[in-house]
Order: structure tokens, then sequence, then C-alpha cells
């Protein structure tokens, strides 16, 4: 397959890098992420820059993901994002200010169940750690019926729902549990058509975190390179001995082959459409798999390149590696991934 990115791609890429760094320079993600934990403003200027266009294919928005990584984007927009579905509701696709969903799938379908009444459906139950749940009004998560598995909405402040933050390790994303006692719940996907709809979801979801673990390995590699190239020792910039340059020279091996993987996927996947398919699942696997690795070695490689600064709180390497540990333990370990992929290419 060869790929290249277009015109309008390109041009989406440079639009989005610009308007990132503009608003969002390392010390008002600090400030955000020691602070609120996201930007309450941050929704509005997204409209008229197009991030919500329902015409922006997979690999777009892997590019939108993939420079949010990059910058920290302080707003909520992957955990909604990879909510939407389509043929939903607007507040699904996250279209209003202060209305957008996230998504609630990852825990046990057990630990949530839902009944129908006179008064439509009910569900009662908790759904843990569930990302940016502070940040948005409705939630989708899935519960288990008589008949099955299903996808339900639930509002955040509906009857019955309680939210109970838990501590996490990135301020910009950060988990609460969703308990509900008797909820009134609005149904999504049936018992046939939620194992399609959830196909998609988790597709679509890994894929853009891969893609946002890509852009944190960039961030990180272009901190070790800016400072081995201004750092000096013994009268020479540390970045031409060996014990550094190595590094720098791994981490870029590992952004490479991460970006070559997340865009695969994310073209693949994008002509799925939620139908069984076991090449675009490995290249889901394969991209998540390299991406993590890229993002969580490469915040390391430039903690060590970086020296003792690097181990400060007041130099943001951090905030990009709690990111990268994040998305390292989202959902399911790498090694899963790992054994997904083993398996597909092995054909087991």
């Amino acid at each position: 397959m060869e790929f290249g990115f277009t015109e309008q791609q390109r041009h989406l890429r440079e639009v989005t890098r610009g308007y990132l760094a503009e608003r969002y320079p390392p010390d008002r993600v600090a400030a955000l992420a020691d602070g609120p934990g996201h930007d309450p403003d941050g929704w509005a200027p997204l409209i008229d820059l197009g991030w919500r266009d329902p015409d922006l294919g997979l690999v777009e928005q892997a590019v939108l993901a993939d420079e949010s990584g990059y910058a920290l984007h302080p707003v909520p927009w992957w955990s909604t994002l990879s909510a939407a579905l389509p043929g939903t509701a607007p507040a699904t696709v996250a279209c209003h200010d202060d209305d957008c969903a996230t998504l609630a799938v990852a825990h046990r379908t057990s630990a949530v169940r839902a009944v129908t009444g006179p008064d439509g459906w009910r569900v009662s139950g908790v759904k843990r750690l569930v990302p940016d749940l502070a940040a948005v009004t409705e939630v989708l998560l899935t519960a288990g019926t008589a008949e099955g598995v299903a996808l339900f909405r639930v509002r955040r402040d509906a009857v019955g729902v309680t939210v109970v933050d838990r501590a996490g390790l990135d301020g910009l994303r950060r988990p609460a549990d969703l308990r509900c006692a008797d909820t009134p719940a609005e149904p999504v996907a049936d018992v046939a058509g939620t194992p399609v709809a959830l196909r998609r979801l988790r597709r679509r979801a890994y894929t853009l975190l891969a893609a946002e673990a890509l852009g944190v390995a960039r961030r990180a590699y272009d901190l070790a390179v800016a400072h081995a190239r201004t750092r000096t020792q013994f009268g020479r910039p540390i970045g031409a001995f060996q014990g550094v340059s190595f590094r720098v020279a791994d981490s870029y091996v590992a952004v490479e082959l991460a970006h070559s993987l997340v865009y695969r996927a994310a073209w693949l996947a994008g002509r799925a459409d939620g139908r069984p398919d076991g090449t675009v699942d490995e290249a889901v696997a394969a991209a998540v798999v390299a991406a993590r690795d890229a993002a969580v070695r490469g915040c390391e490689h430039a903690i060590q390149v970086l020296g003792g600064i690097g181990m400060t709180w007041e130099h943001p390497v951090h905030r990009w590696y709690r990111r990268a540990l994040w998305i390292r333990a989202f959902d399911a370990p790498s090694t899963r991934h790992r054994a997904d992929l083993a398996r597909a290419l092995l054909g087991s």
C-alpha cells in the first residue's frame, strides 16, 4: 500500500499545529493540568477549525489526535470523539460547548445491568475509571439485559447518577467512577447492533489513542533533540556523544515505525465501518503497540538526555511522560494487543 497525505490533510495539520502551539504553550498546559484539568473554553474554537466536521475521515481525525498529543491539548476531544456513533444525536459527537459524551465500555459488562419498564430503560451498576467524566454531560455505556449486551446513553446529571472522582496519573485526563442506581437510559444500539457498534467504537478509540501517543513520542523526541543540540559539555554539544545520540536515534526509529503503523490503521479502519475484518484489527493492534512503546520509551529517553533538569517538576517533559503512561495503561495492556497481533499473523 502506498500512502501519502493529501494537500488538504497537510493543510489541516499545519493549521492545527499553529493553533495548538499558540493557544496552549507549555506553561498554560501546566496550569490547566494542576488546576481544572481541562480548558472549559476550548470547545468553541474547534467548531471554526472544523474539528467536528462529520465529513472528516479517520485519517484526518488521526492527524488531529497526533497534533493533540504533541501539544497535550487540554480538551477531552479524544474521549468524546471515541464515543461518536453514526445516526445518533449531536450530543454524542460533542457538537455543543457544554453537551458532549464520553465512553465507558472498558469495565466488565456484568457490572451494569439494564431493565425495561413502562417508563423506558433504566440501568444500575458501576463503570470505573471513566476518562474525562467531569468534563462531559453524557456517557455511552454497555449494560447487560435479559437478551444480552446492549449500548445505552446516560446523562451525567440524571436521577440516580453519582460521580466519584478518582486519583489519576495525568492531570489532563482525570478518571472518575460512574455509579448508576435505577437511572434512566436511552438505548443507542440493541443486542444485535451492539457488537458492530462496539467494534467501530473500539477501532476508532484505539486508532486515535495510538495517534495521540505518536504525537507524544514526537514531542519527546523534539525535546531531546533540542537539548542535545544546545547543551554543551567538554566544549561539544552533548548530542555528539554516543551515549546521547544512540538514545535519540532509537527514539527516531520508534517514531517513524509508529507513524507508518498509525496511519495505516487509520486508513484501513476508516474504510471498514465496523465490519469484521482481521486485517483491520491486526493493523490497529500493531499501531497501538508501536505507538505506546514509542511514547513511553521516547519520554524516558528524553528524560535521560535532559539529565537533571528532566527530573524536575518545572520542566514540562513529565507532562508528556504521564500521558504516555496513561495511554499504555488504558483498557487492555500491550501484551494483550501483542497476543492478538501474534494470533492474526500466525493464523491461529
